[in-house]
């Protein structure tokens, strides 16, 4: 989801995001690999992105990665230069930005944990919720909308419409769904592996899950295993 800067973290969060457990996933998809409850630094399943890909640190499913590096030199054949700006997001990454928000002037200042939850998952995920979690989602090139109103930004994205899907990405998060997250031009998801944890997550996954961060109770009331995590584009499922 979108990324900003400057956030509000409480310490808590921050000693959380530090302490994670290693393990080698191999083929098990568990409770705890899809709700991001992972270390993919220390998951032999995920690999660090190099720094021709992305001037900042982000890890990648080794599938996805592969897939990615084909496509990545393609679109430069034809002008077109993608950097990668964001992957796989821990649960515990993701509580820290999304208590963050919570936290920040933009929202703090509603007071009904309603319209705060429903404001907030515009753009950002409930941990437990998003996509990134699984190593197979990543945002390109800007998360700016207006970029894509761009010369560039058109470019950009004409042709991962017409081209990404040979090489297993689709857009999650496209145009004209009834529910569910705005639109996002630059987030793309390897599709052959994120189908099957899409899949897994509607079996396994409930709302007494869910806990460990602002707004957690209202999950089941904003209903966002229906509302966000289901809501996608149908080539994704």
């Amino acid at each position: 989801m979108r990324v900003f800067a400057r956030i509000f973290i409480p310490a808590w969060l921050l000693i959380a995001c530090s302490v994670l457990p290693g393990y080698a996933q191999n083929d098990v998809v568990s409770k705890a690999f899809l709700m991001g409850k992972i270390n993919y630094m220390r998951d032999t399943s995920f690999t660090k992105v190099d720094k021709r890909y992305t001037d900042r640190e982000i890890y990648l499913k080794k599938e996805t990665y592969s897939a990615y590096i084909k496509m990545y030199a393609a679109a430069l054949k034809d002008g077109v230069q993608l950097t990668m700006i964001s992957g796989v997001r821990s649960f515990y990454d993701q509580c820290c930005k999304w208590d963050g928000k919570w936290n920040a002037a933009e929202f703090s200042g509603i007071k009904n944990t309603d319209e705060k939850i429903n404001r907030m998952l515009r753009w950002w995920s409930m941990p437990g919720t998003s996509r990134h979690h699984w190593g197979t989602d990543m945002d390109l090139t800007n998360i700016k909308p207006a970029w894509y109103n761009t010369v560039q930004g058109i470019k950009t994205y004409n042709w991962l419409v017409k081209y990404a899907a040979a090489y297993g990405f689709y857009q999650p998060f496209n145009a004209n769904r009834p529910v569910g997250y705005q639109e996002e031009k630059w987030h793309w998801s390897y599709v052959p592996l994120a189908r099957i944890y899409l899949r897994e997550y509607l079996k396994e996954i409930s709302y007494t899950d869910f806990a460990g961060f602002y707004g957690y109770h209202s999950a089941q009331k904003m209903d966002v295993i229906a509302t966000r995590v289901s809501a996608i584009n149908p080539a994704c499922k």
